[in-house]
């Protein structure tokens, strides 16, 4: 049954009995036991001394008395790992915290996951001035542009924006080739850096289109807006919050500058 702090009762373990050992002994006596103990200094917990393994301070001996006294209680560790809007401490603090020292600690360390992303460039000019159309992202802590990931059921990256778009801008269904042009702008560009909303080190495949001869209805409120040419360039809205700067590190303020309008 689950507890409001995400802790919830332990229904199935493998080999509960042997997990307790394991951590009680610190021993290799067997190969369940090996594992548990690689686990363990993988996270640092515990390096090798002699025949057994001894933890490696005063915090990590606590936190491997706490996991027995969760054995003990049958209930498990009560991080709600995969709740980003929960409220303490979450599963991506832990992530983001545990990236960095690794970050910090190789010289060029290895992405944990690898993505790659359609973002749209939708433009317009009025009033004199060129604005592009981003969207606030609470969890990364900025605007972004429209568009994401690709999932394994998109058939190509063109797919992968038409859906963001019709999900991102409230849309019935993907807009079609009758609703919009999509034009590559530019293909592939590669960054590695600390997913700003999950905090695991992340390699980028950066797919930027322009988004042309819209014909489908554009809905603004306080998270949906239109920024200013020198808010993306200062990479901050008039409000204070922050703005990916992937438009001028991709593109280019010139070639921003150049793209025609997308919407009347």
């Amino acid at each position: 049954m689950s507890q409001e702090n995400g802790t919830h009762q332990m229904e199935t373990l493998y080999n509960r009995e042997a997990l307790t050992a394991a951590l009680r002994d610190l021993a290799a006596g067997s190969e369940y036991a090996r594992g548990v103990l690689d686990v363990l200094s993988l996270l640092g917990l515990v390096a090798p001394q002699g025949e057994r393994s001894v933890p490696t301070g005063k915090v990590p001996r606590m936190v491997l008395d706490s996991l027995r006294a969760h054995l003990q209680d049958g209930v498990t560790v009560g991080l709600r790992w995969d709740d980003l809007d929960a409220d303490g401490l979450r599963g991506v603090d832990v992530l983001r915290a545990i990236e960095e020292a690794r970050r910090e600690a190789v010289p060029d360390p290895t992405p944990g996951r690898v993505v790659r992303v359609a973002q749209a460039v939708i433009k317009a000019h009025r009033d004199g001035e060129d604005l592009y159309l981003m969207q606030y992202d609470r969890h990364a802590g900025r605007f972004q542009p429209i568009g994401g990931k690709q999932d394994p059921a998109d058939p190509d990256l063109h797919a992968t924006l038409r859906r963001e778009m019709a999900e991102e801008l409230g849309l019935s269904h993907p807009p079609g080739p009758e609703a919009c042009t999509l034009h590559l702008l530019h293909a592939d560009w590669r960054t590695t850096i600390l997913s700003p909303t999950y905090g695991i080190l992340t390699a980028y495949s950066i797919n930027l289109f322009h988004v042309g001869a819209i014909r489908f209805p554009i809905a603004t409120d306080g998270e949906t807006r239109w920024l200013r040419r020198e808010e993306i360039v200062v990479g901050r809205a008039e409000d204070g919050r922050a703005v990916s700067q992937v438009y001028p590190e991709v593109l280019g303020l010139s070639r921003m500058d150049g793209l025609p309008p997308g919407v009347a």
